[in-house]
């Protein structure tokens, strides 16, 4: 397989101020499924706290994680960066290595390792969302912490990481639940879309109903629509998180590209506040107040 070369930040996006879109591709209508974890990473950076994991999974059409949901707070969520074929053999057979198996409890760290991959002759990156319980760990003779502090922190596992800890897979060009059990609450609808007659119309019969009462006749009517969802879920959101969720959800990709996503923020948000490198945008009509979810 030939190397993914997509890595190279998007200076256009930087320059802008967007600089949590840093990778996004450069195509029109380009996204890598593995900045999905970045979106959670976002979601971190902003609370300040450990994101609900299965409020980011249902932004993205996945199931939600009946492990991270029953350890509650005694849940910790960590990433692994790896090649797309070493993700297929970690969903079946867990994680080991003889100099210790690594981790990240930020997203962006591990990202690091896929995007390295990613530019190897062994092809694609990969990204893996690992839930361990806090109460079956034990510094120093489980693991112990590489360098970082808090949420930053490097974790070096010293013996296998089963399969049963590993939650989700974010590959290239699609993620998937890689769990045992998942809850019984369902994830955001997704949209299929279908050339006719030159024009991207819906596979369903038009107007799309959605469970929650919204409708849509276009994958733009459908992108705002999932856009007021993270809004009102969120309080605010970052463009990253906007992005991931709405790409996560629409099939094909190229029905939208990336400035029907910034024109849509344009029309419905206004900015709310910096956090770091993330600048938050809320529902243009709403009232001041604090970001909400966990």
């Amino acid at each position: 397989m030939a190397p993914d070369i997509s890595w190279k930040k998007n200076r256009k996006l930087v320059d802008l101020g967007f600089r949590d879109l840093e990778y996004l591709p450069r195509e029109t209508s380009g996204w890598d499924m593995t900045l999905a974890s970045l979106a959670y990473g976002a979601r971190l950076d902003i609370a300040g706290v450990q994101p609900d994991l299965n409020a980011w999974a249902a932004r993205h059409g996945l199931p939600g994680s009946a492990r991270f949901e029953e350890m509650g707070e005694g849940a910790v969520v960590l990433w692994h960066g790896t090649s797309r074929e070493r993700a297929g053999n970690i969903a079946e057979h867990g994680l080991f290595h003889k100099g210790g198996v690594w981790t990240a409890r930020h997203p962006s760290m591990a990202h690091q390792f896929c995007r390295a991959r990613a530019g190897e002759a062994e092809g694609e990156g990969a990204m893996v969302c690992l839930v361990l319980d806090r109460g079956e760990l034990v510094g120093g003779r489980d693991f112990h912490i590489e360098s970082g502090e808090g949420l930053n922190q490097v974790v070096v596992f010293h013996g296998k990481l089963s399969a049963d800890v590993v939650e989700y897979i974010l590959l290239k060009d699609s993620m998937r639940f890689a769990g045992g059990e998942r809850t019984r609450e369902r994830p955001r609808p997704s949209a299929r879309f279908k050339k006719a007659h030159g024009d991207w119309v819906p596979v369903q019969k038009a107007p799309v109903r959605l469970p929650d009462g919204g409708e849509y006749s276009t994958a733009r009517e459908f992108a705002e629509l999932c856009l007021k969802a993270m809004l009102k879920d969120l309080g605010a959101v970052a463009p990253i998180e906007a992005f991931s969720g709405i790409y996560s959800l629409v099939e094909p990709r190229e029905v939208l590209g990336h400035e029907d996503i910034l024109g849509l923020m344009e029309r419905n948000c206004r900015e709310a506040r910096k956090r770091g490198k993330f600048t938050t945008y809320r529902d243009a009509g709403a009232d001041d107040g604090d970001e909400g979810e966990s």
